[in-house]
């Protein structure tokens, strides 16, 4: 039977009665729904195993995309007032900051050393390859964020200085963790 239904709306649709099989074409899985399929993955992804920043979680509750594509990245780091700062332990978890954009490097080891235990060892934040600052971050060298290139996203390492195989249990117990994706 053809038609939109009892109104005559001109819906254009099938109405099948029961019993009547369902074509071929019904249970085709489209580009289209292996796009969106994996575009859910992606975020569920995301959602689950990411350390994400306040606007990237509201983001991808929207059903947005909270990663930037690369024209935008740049655009946000010419005006970046803000750096979320990822701190990578020795033992793969990470820790996340927000700082102004224009914070000196300092701030970014009161950060990292008011979340380690009393009594932690001393530690040593070296920058990654993507940044312009090469090598440890010396707080008393001065440099901001930004001119270290961790505006509005960087990572840093942290390193023991004694060489110890230290793990979480020289983090305070309430600093949230997530293990770094090996991926």
């Amino acid at each position: 039977r053809e038609g939109g239904g009892r109104g005559g709306g001109g819906g254009g649709g099938e109405v099948r009665l029961p019993g009547q099989d369902e074509p071929d074409s019904t249970y085709e899985f489209t580009s289209r729904d292996l796009l969106q399929a994996m575009q859910a993955n992606a975020r569920e992804l995301k959602r689950t195993t990411q350390l994400l920043t306040r606007r990237d979680r509201a983001a991808l509750a929207a059903g947005d995309d909270p990663s930037p594509s690369p024209d935008s990245r740049e655009e946000e780091e010419e005006a970046a007032p803000e750096a979320a700062v990822r701190v990578r332990l020795p033992d793969g978890c990470m820790l996340q900051g927000r700082f102004g954009a224009e914070e000196a490097a300092s701030a970014l080891h009161v950060f990292v050393a008011e979340t380690l235990q009393e009594g932690a060892p001393a530690f040593d934040l070296k920058t990654t390859v993507g940044s312009t600052h090469r090598g440890v971050i010396d707080p008393s060298q001065g440099g901001t964020l930004n001119s270290m290139g961790l505006a509005p996203r960087g990572i840093v390492n942290l390193r023991w200085r004694d060489d110890g195989r230290h793990g979480k249990d020289v983090v305070r117990l309430d600093t949230p963790q997530q293990p770094l994706d090996p991926n």
